[in-house]
This record gives structure tokens, sequence and C-alpha cells, in this order.
């Protein structure tokens, strides 16, 4: 379901918040999903986060 969700969102859509393992990150941008590898980017203004599709439990757009 989260992976359907990453394909269609646009690259700099702002995220309110992703939760992830059971932990929350807040103010993020969705960069991009590379499919192939499961694997979603957002930017912060700390760097640039890579995350393991799978363990993404919750997205919420601003």
């Amino acid at each position: 379901m989260i992976q359907e969700v990453l394909r269609i969102l646009d690259p700099g859509t702002p995220i309110a918040s992703v939760l992830l393992s059971g932990t929350q990150i807040n103010n993020v941008i969705f960069s991009s999903f590379d499919e192939a590898k499961a694997l979603a980017y957002f930017a912060t203004s700390a760097g640039v986060i890579v995350v393991d599709a799978d363990e993404i439990q919750g997205l919420q757009t601003a």
C-alpha cells in the first residue's frame, strides 16, 4: 500500500510526517522512490534520508 502511494507522489511533495518503524519523522520533502530497490528518498534540513519502503508504516502529506 505505501509503495503504491510512493509511486504516485510528485518529487518535492511536502510530507508532514513519516511513521518509520514506530518513529515519527516530521517535515520532510519527498524526493524520489526507487521501485526496483524499494527505497524512498526524503530531503530534510540536515540532508537526505534513504528509507526502506517496507519499513514505512504511514505518511501524512502537508
